[in-house]
């Protein structure tokens, strides 16, 4: 899938219960993709791969969809409800989705050298190192899997 191993592998979703449940709970397929940024950050990102049981049909491009300040990617699905969520909107409109999570929220605690539970230095980052970083690393990463030259960016806070 990665032109790059040691930009993005995937990993178990089910390792991921509350994302796993609610996607559960929709029909949708989905995946988690392990993400290195430049400066050694792991980051996990959620691939909507279409709904259960049915062919993907994404015909409209990728999209990266982040969070906001205090909130992590799984936000976007978990946040409304029982409501059809924006995510899941787009997925059914043809879009092949990503949701990413920076640095420091509940998905994205991995970094090549540091333990965010022990060492401090993890934890020396500020929300440009997101941008410069995390941001770039996603796009990367679905450029690789898709072969895509330009990715579609949705994000707010």
């Amino acid at each position: 899938m990665f032109a790059d191993a040691a930009v993005a592998e995937v990993t178990n979703a089910s390792s991921y219960p509350r994302m796993d449940d609610v996607m559960t709970k929709f029909g949708y397929d989905w995946e988690a993709i392990k993400v290195t940024t430049d400066d050694d950050y792991i980051l996990t990102t959620f691939h909507i791969t279409g709904k259960t049981g049915v062919a993907s049909t994404a015909t409209e491009g990728s999209v990266l969809v982040m969070h906001g300040d205090n909130e992590d990617g799984a936000e976007w699905i978990t946040a409304f409800g029982d409501t059809q969520h924006f995510a899941l909107k787009l997925v059914d409109a043809g879009f092949d989705v990503w949701i990413g999570n920076n640095r420091g929220t509940e998905y994205s605690w991995g970094h090549t050298t540091l333990d965010a539970a022990k060492d401090n230095e993890y934890w020396n980052f500020h929300w440009g190192h997101m941008g410069l970083y995390d941001d770039k690393a996603n796009i990367e990463a679905i450029k690789s899997a898709t072969g895509e030259d330009k990715i579609s960016y949705v994000g707010y806070s």
